[in-house]
C-alpha cells in the first residue's frame, strides 16, 4: 500500500482537537531553530479549521 502524499495529522480529546502543519524547509528550520517564523512564512496563506455549528 502506498503512503498518501497528503494527510492530515491531528491529536484529540473528548474536548480539545490539536491539528499538526508542515512547513517546507525555508519556514520549518528556522521556526523551531528560533521559536518564531521566520519572514518567508505569510499569516494570509494559513488554513483554517472552524468547528461546525
Amino acid at each position: 500500500m502506498e503512503e498518501p502524499q497528503r494527510r492530515i495529522r491531528a491529536a484529540y480529546t473528548a474536548s480539545t482537537i490539536t491539528v499538526y502543519q508542515a512547513y517546507s524547509p525555508e519556514i520549518g528550520r528556522p521556526a523551531a531553530r528560533e521559536g518564531r517564523f521566520p519572514n518567508a512564512w505569510k499569516r494570509g496563506r494559513m488554513t483554517w479549521i472552524i468547528k461546525p455549528l
